[in-house]
């Protein structure tokens, strides 16, 4: 890896990669993140202080740039976030089937050479959530909510409720 790569890019982006707009988007859409997470292209950690450690069981930090890495690392030492640091690219996202819940992206798509097939890794790490599992089966959704029905513990207290029927024959 170039010198501009592994030391030069990494200063670049944690000194400007989070000018004001930015950061109230991070502010508001990151908490929304739950359990097991996987968050590609993870740059120097700028997200890891926005998730609710309460609700993140897990973050899985992808990022092939070890310069990037070493400011990640010490991001994470600054929260309470559970991290395993994966430092291969999207493209080749090395966990099981269907086993996060959550996949975030910030600023990385356009950063990634093979942006289809990382696209598609994503999908197939994603776990299917309850609304997709009824509709597959053949129900058409009327109403849907979701969220934690009791404070603790958070594994087994997140639930959707909501109406659906039967969809049409085909």
């Amino acid at each position: 890896m170039s010198f501009y790569n592994e030391h030069v890019y990494p200063h670049l982006v944690s000194a400007l990669g989070n000018p004001k707009p930015i950061a109230e988007i991070r502010n508001r859409i990151l908490p929304l993140a739950d359990g097991d997470v996987l968050e590609i292209g993870v740059g120097p950690g700028v997200n890891f202080p926005h998730y609710d450690p309460t609700k993140v069981k897990k973050v899985y930090a992808l990022e092939p740039n070890r310069g990037m890495l070493s400011r990640a690392e010490e991001q994470r030492k600054r929260t309470c976030l559970r991290v395993e640091f994966i430092d291969l690219p999207g493209e080749r996202i090395p966990l099981p089937n269907a086993s996060v819940d959550t996949v975030v992206s910030t600023f990385t798509l356009c950063t990634i050479p093979g942006v289809t097939d990382a696209i598609k890794s994503l999908r197939r790490v994603l776990k299917p959530n309850i609304p997709t599992l009824i509709s597959k089966a053949g129900f058409v959704i009327e109403k849907v909510e979701n969220g934690y029905i009791a404070p603790f513990p958070k594994s087994g207290s997140y639930c959707w409720w909501g109406t659906a029927v039967p969809g049409a024959l085909v």
